[in-house]
């Protein structure tokens, strides 16, 4: 018989459409209750759900026999229900030395990185994780107080791309709750009962007195508004998405009408400047607030006006005209660079003296696919939006068969230098990229059966030295 807490899991499931029949889900296992609980649940609901489970646990190599104990739990667990066990190895403080971040940012890489890596050589279509509304509130404080836009108080999605939160209906004390009733132990990382870490001092000094002396219900009650928010945020991206398409394309940056920006209300306002400082810079980190408030300044100053903006960027005042471009004398070191293409045409690889030949044609089925460097096919009726060529954006992401992987990621995999990313250029559509030349192309773009309109592009006239083949 179904428990309550199990019928209040699954039935967040299908409100939130995270798993359908025939779904392959592939659960993020550490042996703490969380994660424990996770793997419990959707073992109890697979059959009703016409799911097939496997689980992987990654050690970080940090906390010893300790971790070691909780990849033998969580072996043990899998064991007793059949699951299918991934385990993986990897030093993290050694990662991060080498990948030049903090130990938590690896560990989180390393991990979304395992993950991706198992469920697509096991066919796993769905990464289950195990966060919950305690995750939530916490999360949102940490970001309030660190200082946020509204998309960091959203905080954690339910789900994004290939990866599911079926627990972000429930908080901790249902959690715990339901594992003592099934009698199900779980491993407990003592770090986590420490106050060394800020997390852990939002946790158990303020979420606790909140619970305690506030409201009972105050992690319920952030957590929905979270989801507002979330729900905000989304509708906000749209809405600037929608209205960053009027700006003109420079060939060292971005222009717009300052009447445009006026006719709009503040909120946008900013998140367009915000916008098109991450276009012309190809990074929107380390651009602030005092950043886009100067940009905002320009609405109202006279035309002459120039201010000095980070990566090498000028924003100024020309008559009705706002711009943001490239500062003369700006260093090879940060070669941001946008391009829009129209098809067919033919376009320069950003400033490396090569080209790209762009065309459409019928497919015809059964054609032979070309599978050298030099020359790539897409289907075209797939694309979204304008295409462009242009160098990375934060957050860029590149379809392969499961999901989509971050460019960070597969830079990461691939071991291509920090300096070389910025210079790379890039083909993509309004949604994601299409084709990391010379390293890979968007799995989501393929040939298929369906395939009516083929996207050719050729670098260099389809060859390494430029002549035609």
């Amino acid at each position: 018989m179904q428990s309550r807490f199990e019928k209040k899991v699954e039935a967040f499931i299908k409100e939130q459409n995270l798993i359908v029949p025939g779904d392959r889900v592939l659960i993020g296992l550490s042996g703490g209750a969380d994660s424990t609980c996770l793997t419990v649940v959707l073992q109890s609901l697979a059959e009703r759900l016409e799911v097939t489970l496997g689980a992987f646990h990654v050690n970080h190599g940090i906390r010893g026999a300790e971790a070691d104990n909780d990849e033998s739990f969580s072996r043990e667990l899998c064991r007793r229900f059949g699951i299918p066990f991934f385990a993986v190895h990897e030093n993290v403080p050694d990662r991060a030395k080498e990948w030049q971040m903090g130990p938590e940012e690896t560990g989180r890489l390393v991990r979304y990185r395992a993950a991706e890596r198992i469920a697509e050589e096991n066919g796993y279509n769905k990464i289950a994780l195990a966060h919950h509304q305690n995750d939530v509130a916490e999360t949102l404080l940490f970001h309030l107080f660190r200082g946020s836009s509204i998309g960091g108080l959203a905080s954690i999605p339910v789900k994004r791309e290939n990866i599911i939160r079926p627990l972000l209906g429930c908080d901790r004390e249902e959690i715990e709750a339901y594992l003592e009733k099934q009698g199900v132990t779980f491993c407990t990382d003592a770090t986590n009962n420490g106050t060394e870490y800020t997390r852990n001092k939002i946790r158990h000094r303020i979420v606790a007195c909140a619970v305690k002396e506030i409201n009972a219900g105050a992690v319920r009650h952030m957590a929905e508004t979270a989801e507002e928010l979330s729900e905000l945020e989304e509708y906000l991206a749209e809405k600037t998405e929608e209205l960053c398409r009027s700006a003109e394309l420079l060939s060292d940056g971005i222009a717009f009408s300052a009447a445009f920006l006026t006719e709009q209300h503040r909120v946008l306002q900013r998140r367009i400047i915000h916008r098109f400082l991450g276009l012309a810079a190809g990074s929107r980190k380390d651009i602030t607030r005092e950043h886009v408030e100067a940009v905002l300044g320009l609405i109202t100053a006279g035309s002459g006006k120039r201010i000095s903006l980070p990566y090498g960027l000028v924003a100024g005042r020309d008559f009705d005209r706002i711009f943001i471009k490239t500062e003369s004398g700006r260093t090879e070191q940060d070669p941001a660079w946008m391009c829009r293409v129209q098809v067919p045409g033919v376009y320069p690889l950003g400033h490396t003296g090569e080209t790209i030949q762009v065309r459409t044609f019928p497919y015809k089925k059964n054609e032979k696919i070309p599978k050298n460097e030099y020359t790539k096919w897409f289907d075209y009726d797939k694309i979204r939006g304008a295409l462009s060529l242009r160098t990375y954006h934060e957050g860029d992401r590149l379809g392969i068969q499961k999901g989509r992987k971050t460019l960070k990621s597969i830079w990461v995999e691939h071991k291509v230098p920090v300096e070389q990313r910025r210079k790379q250029v890039l083909l993509a559509d309004e949604e994601q990229v299409l084709w990391i030349p010379g390293l890979r192309c968007c799995d989501n773009y393929r040939i298929d059966e369906t395939t009516r309109t083929v996207l050719e592009v050729q670098r260099n006239g389809g060859n390494e030295d430029g002549r035609e083949g």
